[in-house]
């Protein structure tokens, strides 16, 4: 296996968010995510969480904001929306938003800015996994903890790369594409921590936490494994974007025998995690 093939995702690393580029084609992948996510989890907050009617509830790393203008159906209008990201260009004009959502440009890496210390009940996070850096998610969980409400709930959702599978419509059929593309997102453990959160959670000041595992439906295996295709095209992307040309010619070309294998009923399955906790009422 070759250098790129063999590092996974760890070429990310120290390269910022290489996800993106071209708005609409990741606006798009972004808001198939959502509904594929809705399907498999069947539900938008987790239904341990409440949800009072005066809450307040912000989207970290919002995306297109399609995690709050669902939520907003569901929500009475009183319970107050905020999104943050550093890059707002995918959401939509602020006049095409429910009165009760606004959003806002920040870097999650950033320091609390006063005004939003304390300020949540609940802070939603997903899909940070090629977000954190160094496989260290520590930063981020300090900076939730201080902008919860005491009390209030952490949500965060994530993809189980460590049990990632190869689904086949023939089990005896040889995969050996999908099998390295499996390896490269196993990326030697890189992100292994996502299933070690409740532990770094609760060693950072929360409580109660939980961890609940979700697979993919059977019936939406392709629909799934085509998202998690497009995914790693806009991860070529951006490779190219920062001048590692032979990083993203080795992939291109995985990608280029995992499509022909795809044809026969082969699909890369991720499990999804969505972990809980509560940062106490005191202390």
């Amino acid at each position: 296996m070759g250098d790129a093939l063999s590092s996974g995702f760890h070429l990310a690393d120290r390269n910022g968010y290489l996800l993106g580029g071209g708005f609409a084609a990741a606006a798009c992948r972004l808001n198939l995510q959502f509904f594929l996510w809705k399907q498999s989890l069947q539900f938008n907050v987790h239904p341990s969480i409440p949800v009072a009617a005066e809450s307040s509830i912000a989207d970290i790393a919002t995306g297109t904001a399609i995690w709050l203008l669902d939520l907003a159906r569901e929500l009475p209008s009183s319970v107050r929306l905020h999104g943050y990201d550093i890059d707002l260009s995918s959401t939509p004009p602020p006049q095409w938003l429910p009165d009760n959502i606004t959003l806002h440009t920040w870097n999650l890496f950033d320091p609390v800015p006063d005004h939003l210390v304390g300020k949540y009940d609940l802070i939603h996070l997903r899909l940070l996994i090629l977000v954190v850096q160094d496989s260290d998610p520590i930063p981020v969980i300090r900076n939730v903890a201080r902008m919860l409400k005491p009390g209030g709930y952490i949500q965060w959702d994530d993809l189980n790369y460590p049990d990632t599978c190869v689904y086949k419509v023939h089990a005896d059929a040889e995969t050996p594409a999908f099998d390295q593309l499996r390896q490269f997102v196993y990326s030697q453990g890189r992100h292994d921590w996502v299933l070690d959160l409740p532990r770094l959670l609760e060693d950072n000041g929360f409580v109660d936490a939980k961890l609940e595992h979700f697979r993919d439906r059977k019936d939406l295996a392709a629909a799934n494994g085509e998202q998690h295709l497009v995914t790693m095209q806009e991860f070529v992307g951006g490779l190219e974007r920062k001048g590692m040309m032979e990083d993203a010619k080795s992939i291109k070309a995985l990608l280029s025998d995992v499509y022909r294998e795809a044809a026969s009923g082969v699909a890369l399955s991720m499990p999804r995690v969505v972990c809980v906790a509560r940062k106490p009422t005191k202390g």
